[in-house]
């Protein structure tokens, strides 16, 4: 399997975070924003998480127990290894009295749709339900492959709980990343 994702990874290597050395060793640290894991959020601190953890007064054990995880969830997070799904981070935020931003700090002029979802503390499944679209449909316009409409700006914004101006804004953002991606290769 190591040479499998070493070998990928120099076939692919502009694609690929900065989080994997040429030799196929995975980096350790935090994550930064262009790096997506397989949960879907971008730019997740472990170290905040950690930092608003020990602030609050909270053992590993305690955060777990008070979000429904694991203790090894919580050092996985704490860690960098793994990040925690969007739900589990609205509940991590609750935990914490704070926002799943403090948690997920992605500078306003870098958010995108599915950043969007994040903070609102939805699954792209549960957000999809919550639009009335299906989670393919929505992947889609997360990939900015469906053209934004006032429709559904609106209802983006009344599911997400941030303004219409925001999710356009988010949108065009999306859309645009996509071109760039086009135009590279």
């Amino acid at each position: 399997m190591f040479a499998t994702v070493a070998r990928n990874y120099k076939t692919h290597k502009s694609s690929w975070a900065s989080s994997i050395e040429e030799d196929g060793t995975v980096l350790k640290g935090r994550q930064g924003v262009g790096i997506v894991p397989r949960s879907g959020v971008r730019g997740f601190r472990a170290d905040r998480l950690r930092e608003l953890r020990v602030r609050a007064g909270f053992s590993a054990d305690d955060l777990a127990a008070k979000v429904g995880a694991t203790r090894q969830a919580v050092s996985t997070w704490e860690t960098g290894r793994s990040t925690p799904p969007p739900a589990t981070l609205g509940r991590i935020a609750n935990a914490l009295h704070t926002s799943v931003a403090a948690l997920v700090p992605i500078p306003e002029s870098q958010l995108k749709l599915s950043d969007l979802r994040v903070y609102a503390a939805l699954s792209q499944g549960d957000a999809a339900q919550l639009l009335g679209m299906s989670t393919t449909v929505l992947a889609d316009i997360e990939r900015g492959r469906k053209p934004e409409n006032e429709e559904r700006i609106e209802s983006f914004s009344k599911a997400y709980g941030v303004s219409a101006r925001t999710v356009a804004a988010a949108w065009s953002r999306t859309r645009d990343a996509r071109t760039t991606r086009a135009q590279s290769l």
